[in-house]
This record gives structure tokens, C-alpha cells and sequence, in this order.
């Protein structure tokens, strides 16, 4: 398990985390999520080794990570503008990561420069931004390292290579012995991939957990009544948003499914339907919430 223990980390006398702790299991999909600014790249790059712990440590398997610098082997960022010397092309950074990674797979990686018709003979200066992101997530994948951590992981990506990629990085989790922490603006692509989640704000981790979990604790309902009610209605209820035309409301509540279910009904509707909330949508309402309780 990798783990993030009361991280603090400040960049030009800016304090970018704080007081951050985060778990990650082995064997799943961690989605970073979080506004411009809220600390995901700096997070990837501590837990990477790229920048070195203020206060706190980054452990694997209880093994700090600064005390144990052989193990960082086990762990590869791909970061949103990744590094490549001048003049180098593709096979040229197969070998650089070669060095440090040296079980990287050379037959899955010759059918993925195929499979996305790449010539790693060509000079990686003149690949487009798309091509240069395909190059790196399929090195990262090759190298198949315990934790593979990749910052906004398909940006620039057309839709078809972003579905190529993550079908890709399932099936290695599925034949490797791999996990993958992934920050993207994209919400509605990491509820597609990401089994687990965390959200950051200002640094510090606001929330986290299983991505079914969380979305089964916030459902939106929709009634219809046979004259108006009022909003005070609904005081009792857990609300994230209330909204009301004549003689039909729409609420997003928190808690338990069924329970809430028991209480509407008790307020006598025509009509009660339960509609499906998205991961944005969420982001929306946690972010309001906790806005609400600073303000």
C-alpha cells in the first residue's frame, strides 16, 4: 500500500500542501481530483520523489520512501509536459527509462508502438502534442512499475485514442501487478476508469474513498405534488440543492438511499423518482458544501 502521511509541502514560500494524508491499495485506479491550482501535480510529484517531503513522509508498504531510495524504481510519473532530451526519439527514452525500469516489456511495447502507428524512429520534437502523450503513456505502461502516476494522463488525446489508452492501462492493471493514481480535469472520464477518488482543495484532501461508495451517498429526487408545498418542507432533510416549479421538486440529498425514500414518501408526493447523480455533479455539490461551512 502506498501511503501519504501528514504531507506539507511549500514552493517559493507558497504552502501548496497541507496537513495531507491519503491512502492507496494495491490493484486499483485512484482518481486525483480537483480545481487548477488545488495541488494535484505537486502531490504525484512528492509521492515520485521529484520534490522531497517539507514535513511528513511518503511511505510503501510502512517503508519511507526518502530513507529508501532504491525502491523508487517501483513508482513512475508521467507527468502533463513529460521530459526528453533534445534530439532523442522514442526507442532513444526506451532505453533512458531502461536504465532505471530495466524489466520494461520490449514485446508489449513494439505492439503498442504499432497498434497507435508510432515511429520511434522519428524524433520526439516533431511528434504533435497528442503523439508525444501516446509515446509516454505507452513507456509508462511498458515499465509496468508497482505505482504508475500519470498527471492529466490523456489530455490532448482525440476520443478514440483516450478509449484505446484506458482500455490499455485496465488490462495491464489486470495482468500486471500494478496500480494507477490519475489526475485529470475530465470528470466524467475518471467515474469511466477510476475505481477509488480524492478530492483536493487548497491543498488538502477534502475527501476520499470507493467512487461507487461516495456516489451512492448523494441522490438526486424528483417529485411532483397535487397543489404547491413549501420549502420548509424539507428542513429535516440532508439537503445539497432544492429547487421548485409550482407543484415539482427537485432535491440532491445526502445519506442512505432507502431512508430518504421512507421520508419522501411520508410527505404524500404524486410522484417520487430517483435519477442518477455524475462524479461532476458531486464535485459540484462537495465543493459547495464545503464553501458553506467556510463562509
Amino acid at each position: 500500500m502506498l501511503e501519504v502521511k501528514q504531507l506539507k509541502k511549500q514552493l517559493q514560500r507558497q504552502v501548496v500542501l497541507q496537513d495531507l494524508d491519503m491512502e492507496v491499495p494495491d490493484g486499483c485506479i485512484y482518481g486525483l481530483i480537483g480545481s487548477n491550482g488545488a495541488g494535484k501535480s505537486t502531490l504525484l510529484r512528492v509521492i515520485s520523489g521529484v520534490y522531497p517531503c517539507d514535513q511528513g513522509v511518503v511511505l510503501l508498504d510502512g517503508c519511507d520512501m526518502a530513507q529508501d531510495p532504491a525502491r523508487r524504481c517501483e513508482i513512475l510519473l508521467i507527468g502533463d509536459d513529460p521530459f526528453y532530451f533534445h534530439n532523442a526519439t522514442l526507442r532513444d527514452m526506451k532505453r533512458f527509462y531502461q536504465i532505471t525500469y530495466p524489466d520494461l516489456d520490449e514485446a508489449y511495447y513494439h505492439d503498442l508502438i504499432k497498434q497507435f502507428d508510432l515511429n520511434d524512429k522519428e524524433l520526439l520534437q516533431r511528434y504533435s502534442k497528442g503523439m508525444k502523450r501516446q509515446a509516454f503513456l505507452i513507456l509508462g505502461l511498458c515499465c509496468a512499475p508497482r505505482y504508475l502516476l500519470l498527471d492529466e494522463a490523456f489530455d490532448g488525446l482525440d476520443p478514440h485514442m483516450r478509449l484505446l489508452f484506458k482500455q490499455a492501462i485496465v488490462q495491464r492493471l489486470e495482468d500486471q501487478q500494478m496500480s494507477v493514481i490519475i489526475s485529470s480535469h475530465d470528470l466524467k472520464e475518471m467515474e469511466e476508469i477510476c475505481d477509488r477518488f480524492a478530492i483536493l482543495e487548497g491543498g488538502k484532501l477534502i475527501t476520499s474513498g470507493g467512487m461507487q461508495e461516495q456516489l451512492n451517498q448523494i441522490h438526486r429526487f424528483q417529485l411532483a405534488f397535487d397543489k404547491p408545498v413549501k420549502e420548509t418542507l424539507f428542513d429535516s432533510l440532508p439537503l445539497l440543492s432544492l429547487s421548485m416549479d409550482s407543484r415539482i421538486v427537485n432535491l440532491v440529498v445526502q445519506g442512505e438511499r432507502e431512508g430518504l425514500e421512507r421520508k419522501l414518501r411520508a410527505f404524500d408526493p404524486l410522484m417520487l423518482e430517483a435519477l442518477p447523480i455524475s462524479l461532476e455533479e458531486m464535485f459540484v455539490y462537495v465543493m459547495r458544501q464545503r464553501e458553506e461551512r467556510t463562509s
